[in-house]
């Protein structure tokens, strides 16, 4: 056995030898930065992001692109005031995809046209697929260019997929051999390679050729004579003075404030919302309150009512019978006393639920959140709590209502709705869509996005058979 587990622990650092070889021996090239002054080459923004950045696709190349169309005459940015800028559609021929890709997103969010620049994060697509999708159109363009290449050739991803069938398969005799009463040893051979194979393909990466080297060193050169120009502090909206340029810049990272005011890449925020209900642009703000007496049935309410309520009146009458044992409270007020705190304690949501059931209100207005935490239960028993923002437009501070499971998979953000809702207690009874979201598109993030009260944990659900 010990003969066994040797061999498969040095063969599998061999291996992992062999990684480290051809890890280095297929680095990219060290890149020298040309000289400053460079002219502009016809590589687009996104590339530029590819190619300066290591061979690695930073956040800011989605704005870029956006921020090339507008350059090109694909949309307008309108600066409308100091917190509202706005994004206006135009007819777009001849994009590439990934430039369609932003493109469409832009038009999934627009209504009439027209879109803030603070809205770019919303809408209801799965942004790591989207991302994942303009990663792989901006690398395929970049290797038709010659800029790019896989690390691994053929011959690279056969060695190594070839050769690490040897350690795995000792893996596999040494645990057969220590345990040979249980068939355990093709699983953890197997086990062993998918391992091994996996750290492998995390390596294969994109690497520069040659050209790409080249072309680097090149924007490296524009990079210098570019941050003499003071683009950090334009907004988006002055790409229509200063146009492509400002495009390279944000895609170099010189531009930090027009990529953040497209935020095309960037998740929507849980707590600040971008609506068009009623006719105009404008932030939101998103509170999720506490569920102490807040987005739960009325029923139920009562019922944690009442249990809170014995509980604190039980808990009140042993502190006071304790008290009045040492004559610090008149014995004969301890009952009624721990009665009191108790009938109090349950009054307040009891009294808020039965208001809530005789009196509920209709209202109407736009979904701007969609989200869901969870409350409880182990992994394969998770209770989820459902909450669902309503834009009626008359303020822009809102409050999030509790809601059924049932009726929250069949909404999406964006959508026009008219609701029945307690105002006391947080809770929608009945809603019902009036429009469907222009938002819907091919992506369905909302879905499988979880908060958790007081910030966002970054817990992801599994997708609701999206």
């Amino acid at each position: 056995m010990t003969v066994w587990f040797a061999a498969s622990v040095a063969a599998t650092a061999l291996w992992a030898l062999l990684l480290l070889v051809l890890a280095i021996a297929t680095r990219t090239p060290d890149i020298t930065p040309g000289p400053p002054g460079a002219p502009v080459t016809d590589e687009p923004p996104a590339v530029v992001d590819l190619i300066t950045g290591g061979w690695r696709l930073c956040d800011e190349a989605a704005s870029a692109t956006l921020l090339d169309l507008a350059a090109r005459g694909a949309v307008r940015i309108e600066e409308v005031g100091p917190e509202l800028s706005l994004v206006r559609l135009r007819p777009a021929e001849g994009l590439n995809p990934y430039e369609q890709l932003v493109y469409d997103h832009v038009h999934s969010l627009a209504r009439d046209g027209v879109v803030a620049t603070g809205a770019l994060a919303e809408g209801s697509r799965h942004l790591g697929r989207w991302w994942k999708s303009f990663r792989k159109k901006v690398i395929a363009d970049a290797r038709q260019r010659g800029l790019s290449r896989a690390r691994w050739s053929r011959a690279h991803a056969t060695l190594l997929f070839a050769t690490a069938s040897v350690p795995a398969a000792l893996v596999a005799v040494a645990v057969t051999v220590a345990d040979p009463e249980h068939d355990g040893g093709i699983g953890a051979g197997l086990v062993a390679y998918g391992a091994l194979v996996y750290l492998a393909g995390r390596l294969n990466g994109e690497r520069g050729t040659d050209l790409g080297v080249q072309a680097a060193g090149h924007w490296l050169g524009v990079r210098e004579t570019l941050s003499n120009a003071r683009y950090a502090e334009k907004p988006a909206a002055s790409v229509t003075i200063w146009g492509r340029p400002l495009a390279y810049a944000a895609a170099l990272g010189l531009a930090p404030r027009a990529v953040r005011s497209l935020p095309v890449s960037v998740p929507a925020d849980d707590r600040r919302a971008w609506s068009d209900h009623g006719g105009m642009w404008h932030a939101v703000n998103v509170r999720y309150p506490s569920r102490l007496i807040w987005g739960r049935p009325p029923l139920h309410t009562v019922g944690r009512g009442l249990a809170a309520g014995f509980f604190a009146g039980f808990w009140t009458w042993i502190v006071l019978v304790v008290l009045s044992a040492f004559d610090l409270w008149p014995r004969a007020l301890t009952q009624p006393g721990g009665l009191a705190v108790g009938l109090a304690i349950a009054a307040v949501p009891a009294v808020r639920a039965l208001l809530d059931l005789t009196g509920q209100t209709w209202i109407e207005g736009q979904i701007v959140r969609l989200r869901c935490r969870r409350s409880g239960g182990n992994d394969n028993n998770a209770k989820y709590v459902y909450w669902c923002a309503i834009d009626e437009g008359h303020s822009r501070d809102l409050r999030a209502y509790g809601m059924a499971e049932d009726q929250w998979t069949r909404l999406s953000e964006g959508d026009l709705v008219r609701a029945r809702t307690g105002r006391r207690v947080g809770w929608i009874g009945e809603i019902e869509v009036l429009r469907s979201t222009t938002h819907r598109g091919h992506y369905a993030d909302t879905q499988d996005h979880l908060i958790d009260a007081p910030r966002n944990l970054g817990e992801v659900r599994p997708e609701w058979g999206s």
